[in-house]
């Protein structure tokens, strides 16, 4: 089996990146592509509920692209990999 990938794992948490299928392909997992693949299905989760709460796409892309930075910045400093 392949290391797992996921944030919560690198941290030393006993939680498998088969765990998240519902929201990441086994293949994208198996390619190493899992916290890319979460980071951009949350991206586009905030992106949407910024838009209900009545943003324009713009501001809500901005706002969503602002938060994926800041958790990429914040696992980086965490020593995590993507």
């Amino acid at each position: 089996m392949a290391e797992n990938k996921n944030w919560l794992s690198q941290k030393g948490n006993k939680i498998n990146d088969n765990e998240f299928t519902e929201y990441v392909s086994e293949a994208e997992i198996s390619e190493g592509n899992f916290n890319r693949v979460m980071l951009d299905k949350v991206h586009a989760e905030n992106v949407a509920g910024y838009i209900t709460q009545g943003f324009t796409e713009y501001e809500a892309k901005k706002m969503a692209d602002k938060r994926r930075s800041e958790a990429v910045k914040a696992a980086k400093a965490n020593g995590l990999s993507m």
